[in-house]
């Protein structure tokens, strides 16, 4: 960086610094500095040990990383302030789990006709990053937060769990949205924000592995239609993500992104088990066309079937909340047009279990 850029980043972090009033918000300024070859991770792990002794500090911390990334027009400085959001996450702080929706919006950021668009051409590649990081955090964000009314636990029902296992993809498919262009992974800054989305990508991608292979045994004949599709869905993106994931690897391997250059053992899942859902739902869908009535029970069958249909109404009604969610992210996933539209991922559920 010439002398001339180094003065003016000092000038404009300087004067943030100096308006700051206490030791987290010159923290603040200090992890989300202008220079995008400098990283302060300093600053950010006093903020996440202060968060961790303190989870009321939390608030007041992401009232000032929202402030400082709205007012900015720098990518340098917007991003930073995500990555520091982000290692709310990966540092595992149990308080990061109340924020919700993100504070800030970013989605058009450096965009024509934005109040924060950046003068220079160079910038556009680096605005798109930014939008990109925003979009994914913000869904992660929203995911876990603490405030859902439905949880991945044991006592959860095998649809609520599938639901979330597709949400979970959905959020694999914003990891793998985020790309910098040309040589922009040369500079550090970009480049640990990378390290942070493999991370992110192979602690997430290892859950849902884990969780599909552990659900899916609970579908079955009984289980009716409505989960069985759920859960093909979700085989088929599986299959399809995983190879997405491998080109993904690869790309971030040439980059010289530093912890991408081991790529996973992806394996296939059983064809027998797609087979089985297939089996399920056409079966199921066939009963519906045919119309055939079964053979009248008795009056306790009949009283059987009657609470057996009533619980599984309430189920659904229960579940239409998350469901529309669901259809929602998967509809914003498809408006979006940071990037052209490109064929869907391919790929196959990875060994992440063993990893």
């Amino acid at each position: 960086m010439n002398i001339w850029k180094r003065a003016s980043v000092a000038l404009k972090d300087g004067t943030s610094l100096i308006a700051a009033d206490d030791l987290l918000k010159a923290a603040v300024v200090k992890a989300t500095n202008h220079d995008e070859y400098c990283i302060d991770p300093e600053n950010a792990l006093f903020i996440y040990r202060h968060v961790r002794a303190t989870p009321a500090s939390l608030k007041p911390l992401i009232s000032a990383i929202s402030s400082r990334v709205t007012r900015t027009r720098s990518w340098v400085v917007a991003l930073k302030g995500l990555m520091l959001m982000h290692g709310f996450f990966l540092s595992k702080t149990t308080a990061a789990e109340s924020i919700g929706r993100l504070p800030f919006d970013l989605s058009a950021f450096g965009r024509e006709g934005n109040s924060r668009t950046s003068s220079s051409s160079r910038s556009g590649g680096f605005n798109l990053f930014v939008r990109a990081y925003f979009a994914f955090l913000d869904r992660r964000s929203i995911l876990f937060h603490d405030g859902n009314r439905h949880r991945y636990d044991e006592e959860s029902s095998v649809m609520i769990r599938l639901v979330i296992i597709r949400k979970m993809q959905v959020i694999i498919d914003s990891l793998v949205r985020i790309k910098p262009i040309g040589e922009s992974v040369r500079i550090p800054v970009i480049n640990e924000a990378m390290e942070n989305v493999i991370s992110e990508i192979l602690e997430i991608y290892g859950w849902i592995c884990r969780r599909i292979a552990e659900v899916l045994p609970n579908v079955n004949s009984k289980s009716g239609k409505r989960q069985a599709d759920v859960a093909l869905k979700i085989v088929a993106k599986s299959m399809t993500q995983g190879e997405e994931l491998v080109k993904y690897f690869v790309f971030c391997r040439d980059l010289g992104v530093a912890n991408a250059q081991e790529i996973p053992n992806f394996v296939r899942i059983p064809v027998d088990d797609v087979i089985h859902l297939h089996e399920i739902v056409w079966t199921d869908k066939e009963e519906e066309q045919g119309g055939e009535e079964e053979p009248d029970e008795g009056e306790n069958g009949e009283e059987r079937a009657k609470c057996v249909e009533e619980g599984e109404e309430e189920m659904e009604r229960e579940l239409i909340p998350v469901i529309d969610d669901l259809i929602k992210l998967d509809d914003d996933e498809a408006m979006e047009d940071d990037e052209p539209p490109t064929a869907p991922p391919v790929v196959d559920v990875p060994d992440l279990i063993s990893l």
